[in-house]
C-alpha cells in the first residue's frame, strides 16, 4: 500500500485512516469536531484513552482549525480545510491542511497567562495539549501535524502534556 499523502506512514491492518475536507468557514468548525470526539470517544471505550485525554485532542483541532480559518484565510476567500486522521497502535495523528498565508510558528509569542488573554492562546494549547507538533509550508500548503501517543506506545507518561 501506498504511504498516506501527508503522513507518510505506511499503513497497515492496525492503522485507521479518516480524511474530510470542509470549506474554511466557521460554521463547519462544529462538524470537523464532532467527528474527531468520536474517534476519540472511541479511543476510550478502547482503553487507549482516558477520557480527558480526549478532550485535549479536541481542543488542540478546535484551535488549529480556527487558526486557519481567522489567520491563513484572512483577506482570503476561504478555501479548504483539509484534515486527516489516523489512528494507528502507536498514536492518534491529526494533520490539518490549509491553502491560505504562511507563517512561522516559532515567531509567536508565548502568552502571559498571568494577563489572562482573551485570544493568542491557540497555538500555546496545541503545543501543550499533544505529544507532537510539527508544522510544514509544502508548496502553497501549511500542514500541522499534531500526535498524542497511547499509554501503551510510551508508558502512562505519554499522556501527561509535554513539560515546557
Amino acid at each position: 500500500m501506498p504511504p498516506s499523502s501527508l503522513t507518510g506512514v505506511e499503513p497497515n491492518d492496525e492503522t485507521e485512516s479518516f480524511r474530510f475536507v470542509v470549506p474554511a468557514r466557521l460554521e463547519y468548525r462544529d462538524a470537523a469536531r464532532a467527528f474527531l470526539a468520536y474517534v476519540c470517544a472511541r479511543l476510550v471505550q478502547r482503553g487507549e484513552f482516558p477520557k480527558d485525554i480526549g478532550h485535549r485532542v479536541i481542543s488542540a483541532f478546535v484551535e488549529a482549525f480556527n487558526n486557519a480559518v481567522l489567520h491563513a484565510y484572512r483577506e482570503r476567500p476561504p478555501g479548504p480545510v483539509e484534515v486527516d486522521m489516523e489512528v494507528n497502535p502507536r498514536c492518534l495523528r491529526v494533520v490539518v491542511v490549509d491553502h491560505g498565508q504562511s507563517f512561522t510558528p516559532d515567531l509567536v509569542p508565548e502568552p502571559d497567562l498571568e494577563a489572562l488573554p482573551e485570544g493568542g492562546l491557540g497555538l500555546f494549547i496545541i503545543r501543550n495539549f499533544m505529544d507532537e507538533v510539527t508544522f510544514e509550508r509544502v508548496g502553497q500548503r501549511n500542514v500541522l501535524t499534531m500526535e498524542k501517543r497511547f499509554a501503551s506506545a510510551a508508558g502512562d507518561d505519554a499522556l501527561e502534556p509535554p513539560k515546557r
